[in-house]
């Protein structure tokens, strides 16, 4: 298996937006490298102090404090400017990126990243929307073609999200996790990253506002927030980050104007009461005017307005429309194109549908999942290329093309009709491909649609994980053959762990053949 070493660089400030928007894209290069047999090592560097988020999607990162921290340590900006550089050199060096991506700022957070870019064999700017004024600024455009590829997100598959809607949790689900009571219309209550510096008092009023409004307030204070916190009746309160896929349990939102609170709330389809604020780089007040204008969303030029605003905030229909992607995963295909080939990609991108997605949501890992749908595509293009031409070079007719999405979503629907669990279901698949080495991804889509109709009526699916486990790696025999066969003896047994003992008995550790022992097992059980 192939590797290769991804680094985000998601160093500017101390929010969550630009550690958000990376993951978002690691995600789905972890996908599409699992589904194509390349091991992807994904990195993030980052000063968010949200760094436990990147734990959270399970990838590691190395944190350094942001300047506002260094500035509240009472350092002087020259301290730090030593520091980051040298740490920032020694980071990327370390890591030796295959790809390194850089958010946003093509120098960096203070330019310490000029310097380190000749270390990455591939180097790719994912440069979201900034103030025109700033993106035409001689340092901001003289630092691009140091970069093997500049992708817009906006002018691609659209904003980066960290969560696809297969992802998102239903209504009542999410309303449950959140302690929202039945009946209860909900708020969500975000001021950004919380380190504005009237956060602190902003905040706290409008809870108290909208409690007054019979609200249930869910508070997402970000993780810089510092001030007075309320807890009570008809208020979640969470400190760091309220998670994306939590938001269909509200019904309206109260927030800051920033790219991910704005565009994640719109994918979900929460209209929204807007609070932007000023950014040096970030145009808050245009991108929400959009929404007003289309309908999603209100501006309050004061507290006092939110109340009365949210009784008319928009509607989901609108939001949704506003954004109607996510662009993570155009974003991660791009990117990884800089290293993997084409077709493969192509293949990949294929697979991963929705549906496919939503099937990845509810194993216990995704990994797993996706390996099987490598399995039955038949491998990736680089390997059925090999497969062809050896083929052919041996007098034999090249394969068919195939279209591997309709084997996964025939495997799913499989798995639902006979209510298997998925890992189970993964794992039995996974275990035939290892016995029955020579065959391909249709004839074990073909075995399992034999197998699990005369599993399922045992009710004892680690049982035929035991049975599989029980035979021999086989070479001359084909799959179908043995599908049929041990089809055909175990419609006659009552139980699994029986069947097994027989099979183990006859086939005495190699003594008899897989053939040769069902044969006689369904000899015996003939009437």
């Amino acid at each position: 298996m192939r590797n290769i070493r991804v680094v985000s660089y998601a160093i500017n400030g101390r929010g969550m937006g630009h550690l958000v928007r990376q993951l978002a894209i690691l995600r789905w290069i972890r996908r599409f490298s699992s589904a194509i047999a390349i091991r992807a090592e994904c990195w993030v560097l980052t000063s968010s102090e949200a760094d436990t988020l990147a734990r959270r999607e399970g990838v590691p990162a190395l944190k350094m404090p942001s300047k506002a921290m260094l500035r509240d340590a009472g350092l002087e900006p020259s301290r730090y400017l030593s520091i980051i550089r040298t740490w920032v050199m020694n980071a990327i060096a370390g890591l030796q990126p295959d790809l390194l991506i850089v958010d946003t700022f093509p120098g960096g957070s203070v330019g310490e990243l000029v310097p380190c870019l000749e270390l990455a064999r591939c180097r790719v700017l994912v440069a979201r929307q900034v103030r025109p004024d700033f993106a035409q600024q001689d340092h901001y455009r003289a630092l691009l073609p140091l970069y093997d590829d500049v992708y817009a997100p906006e002018e691609g598959g659209g904003p980066i999200l960290i969560r696809e809607r297969a992802e998102l949790l239903p209504r009542q689900e999410a309303r449950r996790r959140l302690g929202i009571l039945k009946g209860s219309r909900a708020v969500y209550v975000s001021l950004g990253g919380g380190g504005d510096p009237t956060a602190s008092t902003t905040l706290p009023h409008l809870v108290d506002l909208l409690l007054g409004q019979n609200w249930h307030v869910v508070v997402g204070a970000g993780p810089l927030y510092g001030g007075e916190e309320r807890r009570g009746n008809g208020i979640t309160w969470l400190d760091r980050y309220v998670p994306m896929e939590l938001f269909p349990g509200v019904d309206a939102a109260v927030s800051a104007g920033g790219y991910n609170s704005f565009h994640e709330l719109m994918f979900v389809g929460v209209p929204t009461v807007f609070l932007p604020q000023p950014r040096i780089a970030d145009d808050q007040m245009a991108r929400v005017r959009r929404a007003e204008a289309a309908g999603a969303g209100r501006i309050a030029n004061t507290l006092a307005e939110v109340p009365q605003l949210l009784e008319a905030p928009g509607t989901s229909e609108a939001a949704r429309a506003l954004v109607p992607q996510n662009g993570a995963r155009e974003a991660a295909l791009r990117l990884l194109s800089t290293l993997v080939p084409p077709g493969d990609l192509k293949l990949a991108s294929e697979m991963l549908t929705d549906e496919v997605l939503g099937l990845f949501h509810r194993v216990d890992s995704s990994k797993k999942a996706l390996e099987l749908v490598r399995l039955l595509a038949g491998g990736t293009p680089s390997e059925q290329m090999q497969r062809r031409a050896t083929l052919l070079q041996a007098g034999h007719d090249a394969p068919p093309e195939v279209d591997a999405s309709e084997r996964v979503h025939r495997f799913a629907a499989l798995c639902a009709e006979h209510r298997v669990d998925l890992d189970c279901a993964i794992h039995l698949t996974k275990t035939l491909a290892r016995k029955f080495p020579a065959a391909d991804g249709e004839a074990l889509l073909a075995a399992v649609e034999k197998l699990f109709p005369i599993w399922a009526p045992f009710d004892d699916w680690m049982g035929a994980v035991s049975l599989l486990r029980a035979i021999p790696a086989q070479r001359a025999l084909e799959l179908s053959a043995f599908a049929v066969a041990l089809s055909s003896w175990l419609t006659t047994q009552e139980d699994l762990f029986d069947a097994l003992r027989e099979f183990s008995h006859l086939e005495g550790n190699g003594v008899r053949s897989v053939a040769e022992v069902l044969q006689m097992l369904q000899d015996k059980g003939a009437p």
